[in-house]
Order: C-alpha cells, then sequence, then structure tokens
C-alpha cells in the first residue's frame, strides 16, 4: 500500500532509483533514506494505519496527500540543512561511494 501511495507523490521513479529530492545527473553529495521509516513518523500516515483505509477510503487521500506534502517538506529541509543535492530511497541506486543515511535527519526535520 505505502510503495503504491509513494509512486502518486512528486518522487520521480528511474530504471534503477527513487528520487525525493534533485536529480541524480550531476549529484555530487547524495543521500538515501528509508522512506517507510519516514512515514511511520507522520501522524497522517499513522492515522491511514491506525484505521486500516485504503485507496478505496476517501479520508485515505486526504491524509495521505497530507502525509506526502510533510514527507517532502521535511525531506527538503533536511537536504538543503545539509547540502544534499539529491536524496534517494536506500538500496534504488548504487553510489560509487556509500551515502549517508539521512532518514533519522528528515524524521528530525518533521519535528520542528
Amino acid at each position: 500500500m505505502l510503495l503504491a501511495a509513494l509512486t502518486l507523490g512528486v518522487a520521480a521513479a528511474t530504471a534503477d532509483a527513487t528520487v525525493y529530492y534533485g536529480a541524480l545527473e550531476g549529484a555530487q553529495k547524495p543521500a538515501v533514506i528509508v522512506a517507510l521509516k519516514v512515514f511511520d513518523r507522520i501522524p497522517e500516515y499513522q492515522e491511514i494505519k491506525r484505521r486500516g483505509l485504503g485507496p478505496d477510503d476517501s479520508d485515505y487521500w486526504v491524509l495521505l496527500a497530507k502525509a506526502n506534502e510533510k514527507f517532502y517538506a521535511a525531506i527538503r529541509k533536511a537536504a538543503e540543512a545539509r547540502s544534499y543535492d539529491v536524496v534517494v530511497e536506500a538500496g534504488t541506486h548504487t553510489f560509487e561511494k556509500e551515502p549517508p543515511d539521512a532518514t533519522q535527519a528528515v524524521i528530525d526535520s518533521l519535528e520542528k
């Protein structure tokens, strides 16, 4: 359910990477995150899970839109604060050097 929801958001899925912020081409300072860990901290997503909502429920779409908005705002805030030029889902792209896991930084940005 979450993966289907994420594809409805702003994330750009390429052949080998799910990009949440920036672009892979020319990236000098990448970071990775585990989106599910971030979504699990967003109240609207918690509500979707608590109520067992799915795509056939109208509240699902309202809550998902709010959760996606918070998700992407937190990624943008964390990326800009740490000068990351691209943020991708962990394990969806291979970089020359292992990038830092910015999941906790994104979660921290949710709470500010």
